[in-house]
């Protein structure tokens, strides 16, 4: 189980970097950084489908032990589709539940995205950060501010979409 939260928060890490690509080539001027930015896209991207593919080998084989490492590719340079990259193993984050950090309500309210701060919320105990979330702009979504729990407004707003949680990394819980 430590193994699939650790390669669903690699997954959330690499879709929050392809968001953040993303915005960047949407206001980019400069577009001598374009290819690097497009490499980057392409390798999140065949990363994030090389890890559900895993998954779902795992899930069909019923086999619950998964390696320690899960191996992602490296680019290649090129955004040929027929090749295949080389692999290399990802660090290993360490996502113990001792290592999570906890939150007040009073510590939470501190990372409401002002001051060069980090901007987080909760949903049902668990702390998201919603930093560089594109719904989450200026630290708001819709009148909501970071900084906050909202568990009572997701399931209202987002009931049983836990999809939208999936995207989110996690930093902590809530106490």
């Amino acid at each position: 189980m430590q193994n699939i939260e650790m390669i669903r928060m690699q997954i959330n890490y690499l879709v929050t970097q392809a968001r953040h690509d993303i915005y960047t080539l949407s206001t980019l001027s400069d577009t001598s950084m374009k290819p690097q930015i497009l490499q980057r896209l392409w390798d999140a991207l065949s990363t994030i489908q090389f890890l559900s593919e895993y998954l779902a080998n795992q899930a069909k084989t019923s086999y619950p032990i998964l390696p320690s490492q899960p191996f992602i590719p490296v680019s290649s340079g090129n955004l040929n589709q027929s090749q295949i990259p080389p692999m290399t193993p990802l660090p290993t984050p360490p996502i113990s539940q001792s290592n999570q950090r906890t939150f007040t309500i009073g510590e939470l309210a501190t990372f409401n995205g002002k001051n060069g701060r980090p901007a987080y919320v909760a949903v049902n105990g668990i702390v998201y950060d919603v930093t560089n979330n594109r719904a989450w702009a200026a630290a708001t979504h819709f009148g909501l501010i970071a900084g906050k729990d909202y568990t009572q407004e997701f399931a209202s707003c987002h009931a049983g979409q836990q999809s939208i949680l999936a995207t989110l990394p996690v930093v902590g819980r809530l106490v």
